[in-house]
């Protein structure tokens, strides 16, 4: 997710979110790419504290989306709609990681496009990428492991975007 590729409807759905207090992290390539990761993808990876939130449908609808609460873990909550498109995607589990209440303090706070978010660090990207095995997400491990060592080094700390 480049910051030029917030669309304005998916910023503001970012605010109503934050303004209703609700709990989310930036997660997966997503928040890698916000930390400098040299990768690229198309969708913005929400987890979210509690899908059953009703102030997520709340924050969609103030937006002119659509939030779609998935079904008894056969089809996952969905954010879209016309307003919205199909860019974001509500991850409900992230393997290898701990729950997300235990994972949300451990979090980068940073701000993209005037929104205060919450980012999941590289070095939990990269541990629930290996627990995955999926291929594609074992493909992308370079590419976070080598913005982790760039992260780590003096002078290059860049939480503003």
């Amino acid at each position: 997710m480049a910051d030029s590729a917030l669309t304005e409807a998916e910023r503001k759905l970012l605010l109503e979110l934050n303004a209703r207090g609700v709990r989310f992290l930036v997660v997966g390539a997503s928040a890698a790419v916000l930390q400098g990761a040299n990768t690229a993808t198309q969708d913005i990876d929400l987890w979210f504290e509690s899908t059953t939130d009703p102030r997520i449908k709340a924050a969609v609808d103030a937006v002119g989306g659509v939030w779609v609460s998935g079904s008894f873990g056969m089809m996952p909550p969905t954010i879209g709609g016309e307003a919205l498109g199909d860019r974001f995607d509500v991850v409900v589990h992230m393997h290898g990681l701990e729950p997300f209440d235990l994972e949300f303090p451990r979090a980068l706070a940073m701000t993209v496009h005037g929104v205060p978010i919450r980012v999941l660090p590289l070095e939990r990207i990269i541990a629930s990428k290996r627990a995955t095995g999926r291929a594609r997400d074992q493909a992308q491990l370079p590419a976070l492991e080598e913005a982790l060592a760039a992260a780590t080094l003096p002078g290059t700390d860049d939480t503003e975007r």
